[in-house]
């Protein structure tokens, strides 16, 4: 007996749907044979160990409505000196935001403050606006972003079907918590999202192709409060050369006014 046209189609619809209902239940699913516990996913962590970062990057970033881009020179040094300079079509320096994991400087060309206090995590929130102290940020900068240290009661291992990825849940829903995200094949650090009190604080995201020191070419970094959408692009870069801590003991430039940020964001200023 022959079917009707309708009703062939009714059933290729349904095989489609079937197909599709398919690869949506594999995509929740963990891959065959990869971790099946947080302790063993962090064991098989492999970030990238670069040691120090020197080089170009391109910075744009929305900024209250305003989308601004400019160029960055940027020096990065374990265990906790980071360094922006932001550079004019002239490669003229600009601005400068800078840490050597002490303490925190930045000023302005042609400015009239200078801008210094403890390299605590609201003030270098400056350079990237993330929850870290010192030796987390540039750890991150660097592809090697630190899973949050929590008890292993306070630890959850599950399959991100939307971006195919590892989800470690780390941290209390009552205090700072940070899902840590994971690539499947490769086990590098893919970002995070971290909360506060179960509200969402900030966000890292490593993006793009490989490039010197398997490095991701792309990172992504959103911030609540302040409101920061920003993408910093790795061009013209050199790993693990020679960088002197003499790159990072910058001073406020002559004639500038010295204010003192406090780390406590609701201090009098």
């Amino acid at each position: 007996m022959k079917q009707s046209p309708l009703l062939r189609r009714a059933v290729m619809a349904l095989l489609v749907a079937a197909a599709l209902w398919g690869c949506s239940g594999a995509a929740t699913q963990m891959p065959a044979g990869g971790p099946t516990a947080p302790a063993d996913l962090l064991a098989a962590l492999r970030p990238p160990k670069v040691q120090t970062l020197q080089g170009t990057a391109r910075l744009e970033a929305f900024l209250a409505g305003d989308r601004r881009s400019v160029t960055l020179l940027v020096l990065a040094k374990r265990p906790q000196a980071l360094q922006f300079q932001a550079l004019a079509p002239t490669l003229d320096m600009l601005a400068l935001l800078s840490t050597d994991g002490q303490r925190f400087l930045s000023y302005e060309r042609g400015g009239n403050q200078c801008l210094t206090g403890a390299a605590c995590p609201n003030n270098l929130a400056r350079l990237l606006p993330l929850p870290l102290p010192a030796p987390e940020l540039v750890a991150a900068l660097l592809g090697d972003l630190t899973p949050l240290d929590v008890p292993a009661d306070q630890r959850a291992l599950a399959w991100d079907g939307e971006r195919q990825l590892y989800r470690l849940e780390l941290g209390s829903k009552d205090g700072m918590q940070q899902h840590y995200f994971v690539e499947p094949r490769t086990f590098a650090p893919a970002g995070a999202v971290w909360y506060l009190r179960g509200e969402r604080v900030a966000s890292l995201q490593y993006d793009g192709e490989q490039v010197a020191g398997g490095l991701r070419r792309w990172l992504k970094v959103k911030s609540v409060r302040p409101v920061v959408d920003m993408t910093i692009e790795l061009r013209d870069i050199q790993v693990d050369a020679p960088l002197g801590d003499e790159a990072f003991a910058v001073t406020c430039p002559e004639g500038m006014r010295q204010v003192e940020l406090p780390c406590d964001p609701s201090a009098a200023r």
